[in-house]
C-alpha cells in the first residue's frame, strides 16, 4: 500500500504551508496486531468525532469570512531530473528547488493554498521521463489537476550520448561517470592523435537526434493530452553543462552546436503542444553552479525560478474579495519581481531568437571548419611521410 507523506521542503511564510506529496511505502500491521490496538484506535475515533462537531460551527465561520477561500487548492506539477530536483554536491548546504521556490510565489501571488506534486528524479533522460513518470495513471492523474506544469529535461540525454560517442572514438571501454571526464579524455586522445577530429566531425554529422526528438515529442504530446484547459506549462532549455570546463576551441564548439540543435527541437514543438521555453543557454545560469560545476546552486535554482515565472501568468485566482484586494507586502514584492523579470526576459528572448536564426549555420560552418581542419592535418602528415628517407 502507499501513502503520500506530506513534507514542508520551506520556511511558513505566513499562510498556509505548500504540500509537497512524496510516496513512500507504508508496513501494514500483523491481524493479532490488529487485533490488539482495534479497541484504543476505536476510542480515539470516537473523542476525534465529538471535537470535530463541537469545533465546526467555528470552522465553518472562518471559511466564510473569507468568502469560502480556505477550500480552494492550486495545482503544480513538476518534472524532471537533478535540476528541479534540487540535486546538492557533497559540500554544498541545504538547497531549495525551484518547484518549492514557485510554489511558495503561487501562494503569495493568490492567497491560496498550493499542491505541489513533484515528479523528478537525479539523471532522469526522456526515455525514463516517459516510463516511470508519464505512463502510470496516478501521475497522469496529477497532470489533469495541474494548473502550472513545468519540466526540465534533456541534459541527461546529450551527456549520455556523449559519453557514448567519446568511447566509440577513443576506442575504449572505459565507464566514463561524467561528460566532463568524456570530454577530458577526448581531448588528451585529439592531443596525441589530432586525426581523431576526423571522426568527431563524422560523430556530429551522424548524431542521434532522431530518438531524442521521439521521446521528447512523446512526452509533450502526453502531457497535452491529460492537462486541463486553462492550464500552462513552462519547459526549460537544455544549458550548457561543461561551459565552466576549460576545452580548447573546437571541442567547445562542438558541445555548443549539439546543445543548439537538441534546443532547437524543443523550441521546434512549442507551439504545437502549447508550452512556454524558458531559455537557459543565454542565461547567467552557469555563473551560479556548485562545485561540480554542473548542478545549480541556491542562486541558480532562484534564478530559474525567476525565469520560469517570468513566462507564466502566476495570477490564477481571480481576486474579487476587498480583503484579498489588499495585498500584503510580500505578494507585492513577489509581483514587482516577477514583473522586471518578464522585462528582461523579454529582451533575452529577442536577442535568443536572433541567435537561434544563426544557429544553423554556425554547425554547419563548426563541421566544414573540422573537416577542413582534419583534411589539413592528414595531407601536412602524409608531406611528411614522403620527406623522410
Amino acid at each position: 500500500m502507499i501513502e503520500y507523506n506530506k513534507q514542508e521542503h520551506n520556511k511558513s511564510i505566513g499562510r498556509p504551508s505548500v504540500l509537497i506529496f512524496y510516496p513512500r511505502k507504508v508496513k501494514r500491521m500483523k491481524p493479532s496486531a490488529y487485533r490488539h490496538n482495534h479497541r484504543p484506535a476505536r476510542l480515539l475515533l470516537t473523542a476525534i468525532t465529538a471535537l470535530a462537531v463541537l469545533v465546526s460551527p467555528s470552522l465553518t465561520a472562518s471559511a466564510e469570512n473569507t468568502g469560502g477561500r480556505e477550500e480552494e487548492l492550486l495545482y503544480y506539477t513538476a518534472l524532471g531530473d537533478s535540476i528541479p530536483n534540487g540535486y546538492r554536491a557533497d559540500d554544498t548546504p541545504e538547497l531549495i528547488s525551484y518547484p518549492s521556490l514557485i510554489a511558495q510565489d503561487l501562494q503569495a501571488v493568490n492567497h491560496t493554498n498550493t499542491e505541489l506534486s513533484q515528479f523528478t528524479k537525479n539523471g532522469l533522460t526522456t526515455e525514463k521521463l516517459n516510463t516511470l513518470y508519464l505512463a502510470p495513471p496516478g501521475k497522469q492523474e496529477a497532470l489533469s489537476k495541474a494548473d502550472i506544469i513545468t519540466l526540465t529535461v534533456g541534459a541527461n540525454d546529450l551527456m549520455n550520448e556523449f559519453k557514448k560517442v567519446s568511447r566509440e572514438i577513443l576506442d575504449t571501454q572505459t565507464s566514463f561517470h561524467t561528460a566532463g571526464e568524456a570530454l577530458q579524455a577526448l581531448q588528451e586522445g585529439i592531443s596525441g592523435n589530432p586525426l581523431l577530429l576526423v571522426d568527431v566531425a563524422s560523430a556530429i554529422t551522424s548524431w542521434d537526434y532522431d530518438s531524442f526528438e521521439e521521446q521528447w515529442v512523446l512526452a509533450v504530446e502526453t502531457i497535452h493530452h491529460f492537462r486541463k484547459d486553462g492550464s500552462q506549462m513552462a519547459v526549460t532549455a537544455i544549458y550548457n553543462p561543461v561551459e565552466n570546463a576549460e576545452l580548447p576551441g573546437t571541442l567547445n564548439a562542438v558541445v555548443k552546436n549539439l546543445i543548439a540543435k537538441m534546443n532547437e527541437i524543443i523550441y521546434e514543438h512549442a507551439e504545437e503542444y502549447d508550452y512556454q521555453v524558458v531559455d537557459l543557454l543565454s542565461s547567467d545560469i552557469a555563473e551560479h553552479t556548485q562545485s561540480d560545476g554542473l548542478h545549480p546552486d541556491q542562486q541558480g535554482q532562484e534564478l530559474i525560478r525567476n525565469l520560469i515565472e517570468s513566462s507564466l501568468d502566476m495570477q490564477i485566482v481571480q481576486i474579487t474579495d476587498a480583503s484579498d484586494e489588499e495585498h500584503s507586502e510580500e505578494a507585492k514584492l513577489v509581483e514587482e519581481r516577477i514583473a522586471a523579470e518578464k522585462k528582461a526576459a523579454e529582451l533575452k528572448a529577442q536577442k535568443a531568437a536572433r541567435e537561434r536564426l544563426n544557429q544553423r549555420s554556425i554547425l554547419a560552418g563548426g563541421i566544414i571548419l573540422l573537416i577542413l581542419l582534419a583534411a589539413a592535418l592528414i595531407s601536412r602528415i602524409k608531406r611528411k611521410k614522403k620527406k623522410e628517407p
